[in-house]
């Protein structure tokens, strides 16, 4: 039973509460899978720490270079924000494919990673960007990359009880470099994806220096195809080489049979030409913003 929330003003005030009650009290930002846990009571705690009105979680900032997400920046201020429309647009639309417009008023991208549902559209494009979370606790302040945050379905490495994501960073893409989000779902309102690819590509001298290949849901967690991205490094960006690409990202895929998510097979049937569609529209943005020599 819940018998107190808290609005913290501060970081280490937010710290300080989750410390003092030694795993009775948790975090709440965006809340819109958590109240649902609540009710169920498939979670249980006595105390919520409230962290939206903290300054230093707050906002998208461009630095040196750098693209910062504050933790309780949420999903539809990133979809709309004009810079990261510009210069990320993948992910302004995958932060734009979560759920309703409701939920994306409230839902954050640091709360779905702490969640650690496969399906998170915008953790596997975070995944794409080699975006890391900053988690600040009692006694340590730790950068992780979000494709270790991941441990298995529902259990990630940051602890609600005794820490907080502060910020999710990543570099902001090059003039030679492009990024992609592919979603496949069964129906446009409100449906989680059956198969959702995240791409980043670099490329230098007209070749592929390197690729990162995200895909979910495909195993307990967001997962990196990375046969195919070996296979890109040196290739000259053609239909034939991401069509290859495609057909070697299956190979990190382990695809379970799901009511909502689909068939395995069908997963595995459908994965090779969405890869290589996110390789493709990866180079087109490259060849848009002048990148190609």
């Amino acid at each position: 039973m819940i018998r107190e929330y808290v609005l913290s003003k501060t970081i280490e005030e937010a710290v300080g509460i989750l410390t003092k009650n030694n795993g009775n009290a948790m975090v709440v930002s965006g809340g819109t899978d958590l109240a649902v846990d609540l009710r169920s009571e498939s979670v249980k705690t006595e105390v919520l720490v409230d962290v939206t009105r903290i300054e230093g979680l707050k906002g998208i900032t461009f630095d040196d270079g750098d693209v910062i997400i504050g933790a309780s920046a949420t999903m539809s201020e990133i979809s709309t924000d004009e810079r990261i429309k510009t210069s990320v647009s993948s992910l302004a639309k995958a932060a734009g494919s979560v759920g309703s417009v409701q939920i994306r008023n409230v839902a954050t991208m640091a709360g779905n990673i702490v969640k650690a549902q496969p399906v998170a559209d915008s953790s596997v494009m975070l995944v794409a960007l080699g975006a890391e979370i900053t988690i600040r606790g009692t006694h340590e302040l730790k950068d992780i990359l979000v494709q270790d945050a991941y441990i298995t379905v529902g259990k990630s490495v940051v602890d609600p009880r005794k820490e907080i994501i502060t910020k999710i960073k990543f570099k902001k893409p090059q003039k030679n470099q492009g990024t992609s989000f592919v979603r496949l779902s069964q129906r446009k309102a409100l449906a989680t994806p059956v198969i959702n690819v995240g791409a980043m590509v670099s490329v230098k001298d007209n070749t592929i220096e390197w690729a990162r290949i995200a895909m979910a849901p495909v195993d307990v967690k967001p997962v990196r195809a990375t046969e195919a991205e070996n296979f890109l490094i040196g290739k000259i960006p053609t239909e034939n080489v991401f069509k290859e690409a495609g057909s070697l990202a299956v190979n990190n895929a382990k695809p379970v049979t799901h009511l909502v998510w689909g068939s395995k097979e069908y997963k595995l049937a459908v994965l090779p030409s969405l890869v290589a569609r996110s390789l493709q529209e990866a180079i087109d943005e490259i060849e848009t913003k002048g990148g190609m020599s």
